[in-house]
């Protein structure tokens, strides 16, 4: 075979004009190869790839620029939609408004945002509000619709995962504070890492405390929706009178009105708030004016993700919401309803963690109070309120703060707390005082 003449010198380097372009590998064991190509062809290439590479930046720029219009222009338009809202509710409706109501945000994340409401049920239920002619119900009406408008679609989702190092501290407080709710807190603490290991929303389903009173349930529903970042509506069923409390008031009536669910939800700002169904074995069934005739619909995500209030007849999604309902005699709830919550029998607690309890209740009840330097109380006083209930510690040790601001103190002794609380204990007041 002929040998044919290279540019290069017996070294193997290439000659004046020439450069070295390397290509890579392209697959398993092959070894990269090298060309010789005339500099003026490099030059050229390197040009065409910066002139290339330009264009893509403005590309990226003129996007960027038209992101940015849009968005002002989403923003125009969906104020001068709460303007028409003043004027008339009848203005929200076609499909430029629902693309617009039911579009993504920027920064959607499942995990913190979720949709509660969509475009067309909130057109529906503004053309059902050009058609009334009472006047009363055609103002309310708009002042919720205008409220639904500037809210949107979306909700945040509470999730303490989010803060790793403040659940961790919330965590230890519950359980200290409320050591015979530690089933109740483990519980819902796998439910918090079960969300952020799928990436989804909090979901918690509806639990059932049961037991005698005083046993710290409801003070416990409280601190659980502190520690979970979500708010709390606590509704005595003891003298609730229908369905209409969850659900809504159909319109026919002349006092109807939306639900507890709808306000929380759609009027607020989180998907999942808590709902204390406090005392539900106290809520009256008789068939007519039963309030937890409709309640069973909220407990189960398949229904509750489709919920419609009757005061203004619209559907939202409420399946994130959690529910904890309180009783002291669970015999007196219907199978049809108990069956939907986790239940949760709780009883007093009793020796060390009563003890350290009262210790724990104490210390927060002083720092509510916000005195600063106020000194955390002692714990040979905290013991002497081991015997009340969480509520009760509240009230003693807030009010003892009080008394000892007033006396010119910055702690705690025992002559500030009632001496029905304390008793008489030789043994304890020399410490104390």
């Amino acid at each position: 075979m002929k040998e044919v003449e290279s540019d290069h010198d017996p070294e193997g380097v290439p000659t004046a004009g020439f450069s070295k372009c390397w290509y890579g590998t392209y697959g398993e064991g092959r070894q990269p190869f090298e060309l010789f190509l005339p500099t003026s062809i490099i030059a050229t290439v390197e040009e065409e790839v910066q002139r290339r590479e330009a264009q893509v930046r403005e590309r990226h720029r003129a996007a960027a620029i038209a992101e940015r219009l849009r968005e002002a222009e989403e923003r125009k338009a969906s104020s001068a939609r709460a303007k028409e809202m003043d004027e008339s509710p009848s203005e929200v409706d076609g499909a430029a408004f629902i693309a617009a109501f039911d579009r993504l945000p920027s920064d959607y994340d499942p995990a913190r945002m979720h949709r509660v409401l969509c475009g067309p049920e909130l057109r529906g239920a503004a053309s059902r509000a050009r058609a009334m002619r009472d006047g009363d119900f055609k103002k309310h009406d708009a002042d919720v619709l205008q409220r639904m408008t500037k809210s949107g679609a979306f909700r945040k989702v509470a999730n303490p995962g989010f803060d790793p190092e403040q659940w961790a501290r919330d965590l230890a407080f519950l359980m200290d504070a409320h050591p015979q709710m530690r089933e109740v807190t483990q519980f819902v603490a796998s439910r918090v890492t079960l969300s952020l290991h799928s990436q989804g929303p909090l979901m918690v389903p509806p639990m059932h405390l049961f037991g005698p009173p005083g046993v710290g349930k409801t003070h416990y529903a409280k601190d659980l929706a502190q520690a979970l970042g979500a708010p709390i509506r606590i509704q005595s069923m003891e003298n609730a009178q229908s369905t209409a409390l969850w659900h809504g008031t159909e319109r026919h009536w002349s006092t109807a009105s939306h639900g507890i669910v709808f306000e929380q939800i759609v009027l607020g700002d989180v998907a999942n708030p808590i709902f204390l169904v406090d005392e539900i074995d106290k809520a009256p069934q008789e068939a007519r004016y039963n309030p937890l005739a409709g309640f069973h619909s909220l407990l189960e995500p398949a229904t509750a993700c489709a919920v419609r209030d009757a005061g203004l007849d619209i559907i939202f999604d409420a399946s994130l919401a959690i529910y904890i309902a309180t009783s002291n005699e669970p015999r007196k709830l219907p199978e049809s309803l108990r069956s939907r919550f986790r239940e949760f029998a709780i009883q007093p607690p009793h020796g060390e963690q009563a003890l350290r309890a009262a210790h724990v209740v104490a210390t927060a009840a002083a720092l509510k109070v916000s005195v600063p330097n106020f000194a955390p109380p002692e714990p040979a006083l905290s013991r002497m309120l081991a015997h009340l209930s969480a509520r009760e510690i509240y009230q003693v040790v807030q009010d003892g703060v009080a008394r000892a601001v007033q006396g010119g103190r910055l702690r705690l002794i025992l002559s500030d707390l009632p001496a029905e609380v304390v008793g008489d204990d030789d043994e304890m007041s020399p410490m104390l005082h």
